[in-house]
């Protein structure tokens, strides 16, 4: 059996290792970081293709993810169910990821939908993935096929030969080293967790760099963000990160005006002008990394595309003997 090692822990890492091992390779994933402790715990994790590209790539890896999550929602334990989400726009912008959805999942929203001061947007129903069960749901699902997860920093790629037939590189930010990636950065993340109160409905307002502002109702509690600093590691959440969120939230919907706040989180989303989701020419390397906002999104998608890489780059050997 072709063993691979997928170096990565956060949602890219976890969903390709299980998608490989189903595929019917031997995986084993080598983590710096475990699943709790990386960018996608703090996530909010709602399907939206935020702030990715190439687009045409990136909606059609969103379209297989939300297949997924939406058979994921249907089973108990996933963590992940359907949900209204409001996506607020404006003429001109790219709403094409609207375009591979399924049928009846996405409509253009009546103006009585919209909060005060907007006159565009679209209502869809969408996968939400609450992080602290799902995370813990993948990774058990690894496990009890057989995969195992070993808590070591990988420095070099190469190194893992010989130990493998071959690497998945799911570093995210860690790639920048490992790749000598200089187009990778970090888009810093904050967001606050609130109480749940009557009347929250989930939206996003991401029209303009710098006025990011999203609300995503969980079953347990409301995650308010955002933030989306470009070329800041500062992983700690900041006060006054906390009030700007409350403030653009509470314009949003001003029932939010005071909410109970339970806790603040940040984190470092891995961006580059481009999803990297290729092989490494003449090595036994695929590439699965760069999503910036949109790491759950197209989570699924991009490891089914990891998967038909790998098959091909193993046929090629198989039949050169």
């Amino acid at each position: 059996m072709t063993r691979l090692i997928v170096v990565g822990a956060g949602i890219s890492g976890l969903t390709t290792a299980v998608r490989l091992q189903e595929a019917g390779f031997d995986v084993s994933i080598y983590a710096r970081e475990l699943p709790q402790d990386t960018t996608s715990a703090v996530a909010a994790a709602i399907w939206f293709p935020y702030a990715v590209k190439p687009v045409q790539a990136a909606n059609r890896w969103s379209a297989e993810s939300y297949l997924a999550f939406e058979q994921l929602s249907q089973q108990p334990g996933t963590g992940v169910s359907m949900t209204d989400f409001l996506v607020l726009t404006r003429p001109g912008l790219d709403n094409s990821w609207r375009e591979e959805l399924p049928e009846g999942a996405v409509r253009l929203a009546r103006p009585e939908e919209l909060p005060a001061g907007y006159e565009m947007g679209y209502l869809a129903r969408v996968p939400l993935a609450e992080t602290q069960q799902y995370l813990p749901y993948l990774l058990e699902r690894f496990r009890e096929s057989g995969g195992s997860l070993q808590q070591k920093a990988v420095t070099d790629l190469r190194q893992l030969f010989q130990e493998a037939d071959g690497v998945v590189n799911c570093a995210g930010l860690g790639a920048s080293l490992l790749c000598q990636d200089e187009t990778l950065y970090p888009i810093r993340g904050q967001v606050v967790k609130v109480q749940k109160q009557p009347g929250a409905r989930s939206m996003v307002d991401s029209m303009d760099k710098g006025k990011l502002a999203y609300i995503i109702e969980r079953s347990d509690s409301i995650i308010l963000g955002g933030t989306d600093y470009d070329h800041d590691y500062n992983t700690s959440p900041t006060p006054e990160d906390t009030r700007v969120i409350l403030d653009r939230c509470a314009q949003l919907q001003p029932a939010l005006s005071q909410p109970a706040v339970i806790a603040a989180a940040a984190g470092l989303r891995p961006k580059r002008p481009s999803i990297r989701c290729e092989r490494e020419p003449d090595q036994p390397v695929v590439h699965n990394y760069g999503h910036g906002g949109a790491g759950f999104t197209v989570s699924w998608g991009c490891a089914e595309e990891v998967v038909r890489i790998i098959r091909r780059v193993f046929i090629r050997l198989d039949a050169r003997g």
